[in-house]
């Protein structure tokens, strides 16, 4: 079914979603990401290490990269099932990274690509390939926590382990649009034939769309300024905290980032976005060394809702909404956009199945393939 968009917001969030939808990763570039975790997964294992992702991939709203020399990221946790009695962060680090350089160098498959790099960071590895690289986090089980999927991992620039449970997080996001959720997945289960077969990282909800516009308007907003760009995790966590089950897509965003003040503390002095999966992890940490990056987020923030807001009131015809809408997300992505509601209306009109509706409803059905689960993704 076609939902013909009869309003100015409607035709807005109609728009919107369509060129996030373009955005979204390829079904090759995820296929070829998974082949090469998989792959490393198998290998890691043999040393009795376990893999499993996290971020973007793992909650589904990956956004493909503004520039066409642009990587994916790909966020990896390789835990070893050891006591913090026994190894220190350095000795983790180190062993995590002795595993991946010997996986680079006997890597033979013909399924995954042949890393072509491995550089160290603060607290992870990185393996480069083509198109995407793989952060490898080292990890061990946080026994101290009652959270059975926390875990604690290294930092080279801090005496104390830090705590994190990038899988604890995976749930509480899931929870903020959970009504949505299993609705997505109802609409899916047609394509992988029935609502379990369904892979969870592959629905998109309203909430995910919302992400995935913050994140594609933060890179062009930020192209020329990478120092300052917020992270994912904080622009996710308080989208996440600031949405409350909204439907249009449009409507959605603009709260949502009207909301994150509210969900942003001062704790002693300190600005504090707290990891709402693990108490203590600070996800607005930098703002307190650099007071520029919180005023240049407000500055980011303020400048989605302007956007947002112009788009809705503009008064000319479509021509106009798509230049507008191009200079905030990119002229291709707006392009494709019309072009496949363009291409979906007439389809829809042929076959009798073209309704009217107001409000903007966002609709997210979408032709899908099916693609298996697997252990590595932590059930």
């Amino acid at each position: 079914m076609t939902i013909l968009a009869d309003t100015r917001e409607a035709q807005v969030s109609q728009l919107l979603g369509t060129t996030i939808e373009h955005l979204d990763i390829t079904d090759a570039a995820f296929k070829a990401a998974e082949s090469c975790y998989l792959h490393l997964g198998e290998h890691l294992a043999q040393a009795n290490a376990q893999v499993f992702v996290q971020g973007s991939f793992m909650l589904g709203t990956v956004v493909r990269p503004h520039n066409r020399t642009g990587e994916y990221d790909l966020d990896l946790v390789t835990q070893l099932d050891v006591a913090k009695t026994s190894i220190t962060q350095k000795d983790l680090k180190e062993k995590v990274g002795a595993l991946l350089a010997d996986y680079r160098k006997d890597h033979d498959s013909d399924i995954c690509e042949s890393p072509a790099e491995l550089s160290e960071g603060r607290r992870s590895w990185c393996l480069h390939y083509g198109k995407f690289h793989m952060d490898v986090l080292p990890a061990i089980p946080d026994a101290d926590s009652r959270s059975e999927t926390a875990i604690e991992l290294t930092d080279r620039n801090l005496w104390n382990w830090q705590k994190s449970d990038p899988l604890g997080y995976v749930l509480w996001f899931r929870e903020q649009c959970a009504k949505q959720f299993e609705e997505q997945r109802a609409i899916l289960a047609s394509a992988y034939g029935s609502v379990d077969a369904v892979p969870k990282h592959r629905v998109r909800t309203p909430l995910h769309r919302v992400v995935q516009i913050l994140k594609r308007h933060r890179d062009m907003y930020f192209a020329d300024d990478l120092d300052h760009r917020p992270p994912s995790s904080l622009i996710t966590t308080l989208a996440a905290k600031g949405y409350e089950g909204e439907t249009d897509l449009t409507d959605a965003t603009i709260k949502a980032v009207q909301r994150m003040p509210r969900h942003i503390d001062e704790r002693n002095g300190r600005y504090w976005v707290e990891n709402p999966a693990c108490a203590g992890e600070n996800f607005a940490d930098k703002w307190n060394e650099y007071e520029d990056r919180r005023m240049k987020f407000h500055a980011w923030r303020a400048a989605v809702e302007r956007d947002l807001r112009d788009l809705l009131r503009l008064t000319d015809g479509a021509v106009a909404l798509h230049q507008r809408m191009a200079k905030s997300f990119g002229d291709a992505p707006v392009q494709n956009a019309q072009k496949t509601i363009g291409e979906r209306t007439n389809n829809a009109r042929k076959n009798g199945q073209v309704h009217f509706a107001t409000g903007g409803l966002l609709t997210t059905t979408t032709t899908t393939t099916p693609v298996r689960e697997h252990r590595f993704y932590g059930g």
